[in-house]
């Protein structure tokens, strides 16, 4: 399933400095935080077809 855009937005409380490490993750795979959220949650409540999402081989650094 195809993200959609117009979708209502879903405040959630995340330490800043493990939301910013997650965005640096994301950006090594090329993508989004909000389209790697949608692809685990479509994960995890076994949406068929749903696959986990890849995480990059290393971590960046903090404050890279």
């Amino acid at each position: 399933m195809a993200p959609t855009r117009g979708t209502p937005t879903r405040p959630i409380r995340i330490d800043p400095t493990l939301w910013e490490r997650f965005g640096r993750a994301v950006a090594l795979l090329g993508g989004d935080r909000s389209g790697v959220l949608r692809e685990f949650i479509r994960w995890y409540v076994r949406e068929p077809g749903a696959k986990m999402p890849k995480r990059p081989d290393e971590q960046p650094a903090a404050g890279e």
